[in-house]
């Protein structure tokens, strides 16, 4: 599962700002790859949902790969300068999805749609495009851009994922504090302040997720800590000398907590087997951090702060795997049985980005940044990367040392795969 961490820097941010302000409405768009460049009328049996105004091309996937892989990106008109108008609700855009280098589905963007232009509203789940939308009063989920379900409250989804045929989510109010834990939009865990840890895990049968609650006495306010699993919450007890805590995470069913401990100079990961003092780069101090899983390996992902700026490092077994190079941040990181892939943003207009695929470093292409949630994915065992560029220009998908142009006028959201086994 790609976990991404949101350590925004000045530039990256401002991007982020204005594309966040751009676009309401569906505009019929020019697809293509590569030199290839085409119509909808012209990709082949294209069919139209006059309802949600979806468009569908007929399955992908060819035999020489032994999965799909999906690219979704957001697609605006030609003339339009995404990257420096941040005028909202005078320009169409539209969300697409790509399959196999093929166009397969253009979903339309805007307040009529119930489809936001926010990177993060929207995830490849599976080979289905979910998206989230709020309104004042209400929050819709769409499938592959026709409605699923729908509920009461303005709330912000920050994970989902599909277990036992049934979908679950985590939402954030975004009227104040609170959360809520659904089932199919259905209320299994619901609070009026606090919020969760990271993502949702899942387990066998089993949906986890750590959550923090604020208790407000006569003695002044406290933070609780508590984990939902096997359908129940616990509180987490914590040590009296923890200065901060920074994450609270699952390792194949086992609580990790990530702080810093009074007297101890190094982070401290906290689990049942006790406390593992996680060795830093020379000169440096946490900033933040959060616990990820590796196959039988916890892992950890911190930002790190220097007399020459801010880095980013990563460790593995409680010892440092890999430090990176001031300047750089980790944006996505991609854990597997085989160790740690991630991308890395750099933290200035001027520097130039990082992949990083087991232990071997990448330079990012100049002019390219990652945007969207999850722009990284291993497939059939190679590091595929969605590359926005920060000019403008189209978008690429960077494979093993090969880049493919997408034909959109806008960035690239989303990367991901499934087999065809």
């Amino acid at each position: 599962m790609i976990r991404t961490f949101c350590y925004a820097f000045a530039f990256f941010e401002s991007k982020m700002i204005r594309m966040k302000k751009i676009a309401e409405k569906c505009v019929q768009v020019v697809f293509g790859l590569s030199a290839v460049s085409c119509g909808v009328s012209e990709i082949g049996d294209f069919e139209r949902d006059e309802t949600n105004g979806v468009w569908t091309a007929p399955s992908a996937g060819g035999t020489g790969s032994h999965s799909v892989v999906y690219v979704t990106a957001f697609d605006y008109p030609d003339d339009y300068d995404w990257v420096h108008n941040p005028e909202k609700g005078s320009v169409r855009c539209s969300l697409v999805v790509f399959a196999d280098s093929r166009p397969q589905m253009k979903i339309p963007v805007g307040d009529a749609y119930h489809v936001s232009d926010d990177p993060d509203m929207h995830r490849v789940i599976d080979g289905h495009v979910y998206t989230d939308f709020a309104t004042d009063a209400e929050t819709f989920i769409k499938k592959d851009g026709k409605p699923l379900l729908s509920y009461e409250g303005r709330e912000s989804v920050v994970d989902m994922i599909i277990c036992n045929d049934s979908l679950h989510t985590l939402g954030h109010r975004r009227n104040g504090g609170g959360f809520s834990y659904r089932i199919n939009g259905r209320i299994v865990l619901e609070r009026d302040s606090g919020y969760t840890f990271g993502s949702l895990g899942a387990y066998g049968n089993d949906v986890c997720f750590a959550f923090t609650e604020p208790i407000v006495s006569a003695q002044g306010r406290k933070e609780c800590y508590y984990c939902f699993r096997n359908g129940k919450v616990s509180q987490t007890a914590l040590r009296e000398d923890i200065k901060k805590l920074w994450d609270i995470d699952f390792h194949k069913g086992e609580v990790y907590i990530l702080v810093s401990l009074t007297g101890v100079d190094e982070p401290v990961l906290i689990s049942e087997a006790g406390l593992t003092a996680l060795p830093m780069p020379y000169g440096t101090t946490a900033v933040s951090g959060q616990i990820f899983s590796a196959g039988d390996s916890c892992g950890v992902e911190m930002l790190l702060s220097s007399e020459s700026g801010v880095s980013s490092a990563l460790w593995l077994h409680g010892r440092l795997y890999q430090s990176f190079d001031t300047g750089m941040s980790v944006y996505a990181i991609l854990p597997s049985e085989s160790g740690v892939s991630c991308v890395l943003n750099a933290r200035s207009s001027s520097g130039t980005g990082l992949m990083f695929r087991l232990g071997e470093k990448i330079v990012m292409p100049s002019g390219f940044t990652c945007m969207g949630k999850y722009p990284v994915d291993m497939i059939d065992g190679i590091l595929t990367v969605g590359l926005s560029s920060l000019s403008g220009e189209r978008p690429v998908v960077w494979s093993d040392g090969r880049t493919e142009e997408l034909d959109v006028n806008g960035y690239i959201c989303n990367v991901s795969s499934i087999s065809r086994d």
